[in-house]
């Protein structure tokens, strides 16, 4: 169980990121990508809820485990999205950082 709570705080920070993404490109950029990393962590957290109900999972390793060999299809999916939604925050980013814009 002390793995999920370190997976929530994961999901916390991934929060602030987001935050932080929001203030730090201009609008809307910010606010799109801010609102897709929300989503998908709000999405993940609720599923993770739903497999902790479930009991298909009781540790950090279960989570991973069911991630990567696709048993929960909308964990899976949660897991999918806001992995995407913070690489393409962080592209662009980096992208305007090298610009210098």
């Amino acid at each position: 169980m002390k793995g999920i709570l370190l997976f929530a705080l994961l999901l916390l920070a991934v929060c602030a990121i987001s935050l932080g993404i929001n203030a730090v490109l201009p609008s809307p950029d910010g606010a799109l990508f801010a609102i897709a990393i929300l989503l998908s962590a709000a999405f993940t957290a609720a599923s993770l809820c739903i497999e902790l109900g479930d009991g298909r999972i009781n540790d950090m390793r279960d989570v991973m485990k069911v991630v990567e060999t696709g048993q929960s299809l909308r964990l899976t999916l949660a897991a999918y999205g806001l992995g995407c939604s913070l690489a393409a925050a962080i592209t662009v980013l980096v992208y305007r950082g090298l610009l210098g814009a």
